[in-house]
C-alpha cells in the first residue's frame, strides 16, 4: 500500500484532519438545537432564535464542505459563527447557559486550526472578552456579570484554551512522527538502499501500472537489463567496498542520460533495469548501445588498478511480447545471449 494511503486524509493546504471539520460542524449543530430547546423552556425566545440561526449558519457550513468539498470556506465559516455568536452572546445574555455554550468554541478553534494558529486566536478572543467585561463600556451594554462569575468564565476560558492547544500539539507531534514513519517504510519498500534508485518491487509495480495503459492506448514500451560484466572478479578481487562503488556509479550513468519519463531501477545484484515507456524496439536498441558506450568510458581505479567495466543488455519491447512475464523473460533470454557471445554488447531478445 502506498505510504500516503496510510496517513490521515488531510486538507489540500494544511495538516488539519477533514474529518475533524465535519464533526465539529455537526456537533456545534446539535448543541446549538439543544440550546435553542432549553432557552425555549426557559421563556428566552430571543436567545432561542438566535441558537437556531447559529444552527442554519452550521448547516451550510456543513453543506460547503460534504457537497462542494470547500473545507477552507467551511471552516472560515465555522471561526466567524463561532467567534461572532461568542461575543455576542457575552454582552447580549446573562444567561448563566450562555457562558458555558461559550466555553465550547475553544476545542473547535483548536481542531479546526491547530495549535500554532490557536494560540494567537484564542489569545485574541481572551484579551477581547477582558476588555468587554472590564473595559470602557462605549456602546455596548453589557450584562450585570458579578465579579465571581466574570473571574470564573476567564479562567475557565484560560485554562481550557492551554489544555487544549497542548493536547494539539502533542497529536500533532504525533502525526508527524507518524508520517515520518510512513515515508521511512515506502522508502524502505520502494528504494535500494545502495543505489538510491527504485528497487525491483517498484519497478515490478511501474511495469504492471504501464502495461495496464498499453493495453488502452496501445503506446509500446520497452525495457533494458543490464548486467554489469565481471563484477564477481571485481568483489573477490578489489573487496566489496570496491564492488559497491562500481554498482552506485553504474546507477548514476545509468540514470543521469535518460529521458525525464524514463526510470532506472537495481533489479537485484548487478543487474539494473530501464524503462523506457515511450520507445519502440528500435529507439530502446539505440538507447542501450548509448548507455553501453558510456559505461565502457567510466573510469574507475582499485589497489593502483584501472578497472575495465562494461555492461551487457538485454531488450524487450512490449509489442512482441504477451505480458509483463513474457517482456522480463525476452529481456533476460537477450541478456543471456549477450553474455555468452562475449559480453560489452546489446543483444534485442
Amino acid at each position: 500500500m502506498d505510504g500516503g494511503k496510510l496517513m490521515t486524509e488531510l486538507d489540500s493546504t494544511d495538516s488539519i484532519p477533514r474529518g475533524f471539520l465535519s464533526f465539529s460542524l455537526v456537533s456545534q449543530e446539535i448543541i446549538s438545537v439543544l440550546f435553542a430547546f432549553y432557552s425555549y423552556y426557559q421563556g428566552d425566545m430571543d436567545l432561542a432564535t438566535f441558537y437556531l440561526a447559529m444552527a442554519a449558519l452550521l448547516l451550510v457550513g456543513l453543506g460547503i464542505h460534504s457537497i462542494f468539498d470547500r473545507p477552507r470556506t467551511a471552516r472560515l465559516l465555522l471561526a466567524t459563527v463561532m467567534i461572532g455568536s461568542y461575543f455576542y452572546l457575552l454582552s447580549g445574555a446573562s444567561d448563566g447557559s450562555a457562558l458555558l455554550w461559550c466555553l465550547t468554541i475553544i476545542p473547535v478553534l483548536v481542531g479546526c486550526f491547530g495549535y500554532r494558529s490557536s494560540v494567537f486566536i484564542l489569545g485574541a478572543v481572551l484579551i477581547g472578552s477582558a476588555w468587554l467585561f472590564y473595559g470602557p463600556s462605549l456602546f455596548i451594554l453589557m450584562p450585570a456579570y458579578s465579579d465571581v462569575t466574570l473571574v470564573r468564565f476567564l479562567s475557565s476560558f484560560a485554562v481550557l484554551s492551554v489544555f487544549a492547544i497542548a493536547m494539539d500539539n502533542s497529536h500533532s507531534r504525533s502525526l508527524n512522527r507518524y508520517k515520518d514513519l510512513s515515508r521511512r517504510v515506502d522508502q524502505i519498500a520502494h528504494q535500494d538502499q545502495l543505489t538510491k534508485l527504485p528497487n525491483r518491487h517498484d519497478m515490478e509495480q511501474r511495469l504492471e501500472k504501464k502495461y495496464q495503459q498499453y493495453r488502452l492506448v496501445n503506446q509500446p514500451f520497452s525495457i533494458l537489463l543490464a548486467d554489469l560484466d565481471n563484477f564477481k572478479f571485481i568483489n573477490d578481487r578489489y573487496g566489496h567496498d570496491v564492488g559497491d562503488e562500481v554498482l552506485h556509479a553504474i546507477g548514476v550513468l545509468l540514470s543521469e542520460p535518460l529521458r525525464g519519463e524514463d526510470v532506472v531501477a537495481r533489479w537485484g545484484g548487478n543487474e539494473f533495469m530501464v524503462l523506457l515507456p515511450t520507445a519502440n524496439s528500435e529507439a530502446a536498441v539505440n538507447i542501450a548501445e548509448r548507455l553501453r558506450a558510456q559505461a565502457g568510458k567510466l573510469a574507475k581505479e582499485a589497489q593502483g588498478d584501472q578497472l575495465r567495466i562494461s555492461l551487457s543488455v538485454g531488450v524487450a519491447s512490449i509489442d512482441k511480447c504477451t505480458g509483463i512475464d513474457d517482456l522480463i523473460s525476452t529481456a533476460e533470454n537477450g541478456l543471456y545471449q549477450a553474455k555468452h557471445m562475449g559480453r560489452d554488447m546489446v543483444i534485442v531478445g
